[in-house]
């Protein structure tokens, strides 16, 4: 009975340090989403631009006519 206990608290160790590396990692990735989300919107807007520029070229005939727009 005594034996299966030492091993059940060593085990528990072993999922303690595990686990504080695993917050640490999760830590460090929540920062990273934190920036690449900014990095994103920023990236969505200009892509959205860019998209809107195409459809308007779309319609040009000339592009005299497209600065006109």
């Amino acid at each position: 009975m005594i034996k299966k206990k030492k091993r059940k608290e060593k085990k528990n160790k072993k999922l303690t340090k595990k686990n504080k590396k695993n917050k640490k990692k999760n830590k460090k990735n929540k920062k990273k989403n934190k920036k690449n989300k900014k990095k994103n919107k920023k990236k969505n807007k200009k892509n959205k631009n860019k998209n809107k520029n195409k459809k308007l070229m779309r319609k040009c005939v000339s592009a005299a006519s497209c600065w006109l727009l």
